[in-house]
């Protein structure tokens, strides 16, 4: 099982900036954190104000980050990143079919957990009209009391550790 976290610089599929993921495996009747994975990535694309706007990844930062990287520059072309998710047959995210729209064909799961999907109907979170509505990380988390920093939101690391602690609550794992 893999928890797979994004933070993309446009609506262009394989526009991954930053991925953070961690390995789970069932030892001894629960689920530990095996394996991490962890990188930033330039984008062929300049930068998009919306999105710089949520997660504050700029080109300058990312390439402070990458300093003395030596992986590939981009994520479509990481092969790392496919080696990792090897073996692997479950992909958990809050709001998977975004990570599944740029993972495109790089890999495939055969099982896919939602844990905004997952939680719609228990949160119960509601948007301006009253409606209920996809609950964002942060309102999972406080429903499940769950400490939640909102600088360190939309860091993929936080997001993905956050999205843990979800699966944790909901004992899924």
């Amino acid at each position: 099982m893999i928890i797979l976290d994004f933070e993309t610089n446009s609506q262009n599929i394989g526009d991954v900036i930053e991925v953070a993921a961690v390995k789970l495996k069932k030892i001894d009747g629960s689920f530990k954190i095996t394996d991490k994975f962890h990188r930033y990535y330039l984008s062929r694309y300049s930068v998009n104000p919306y999105s710089y706007e949520v997660h504050k990844l700029s080109p300058e930062l990312i390439l402070n980050h990458r300093d003395g990287a030596s992986y590939s520059s981009y994520f479509t072309e990481d092969l790392d990143f496919v080696e990792f998710c090897k073996d692997c047959k479950t992909l958990v995210a809050h709001n998977i079919s975004f990570e599944l729209r740029h993972l495109d064909t790089m890999v495939k799961f055969e099982n896919h957990f939602c844990t905004m999907k997952e939680n719609k109907k228990i949160v119960k979170a509601v948007n301006k009209n009253g409606n209920i509505k996809n609950p964002k990380l942060d309102e999972t988390c406080v429903f499940y009391e769950i400490d939640f920093d909102t600088v360190k939101y939309h860091s993929a690391t936080y997001d993905v550790s956050k999205t843990y602690e979800i699966l944790k609550r909901m004992k899924v794992i």
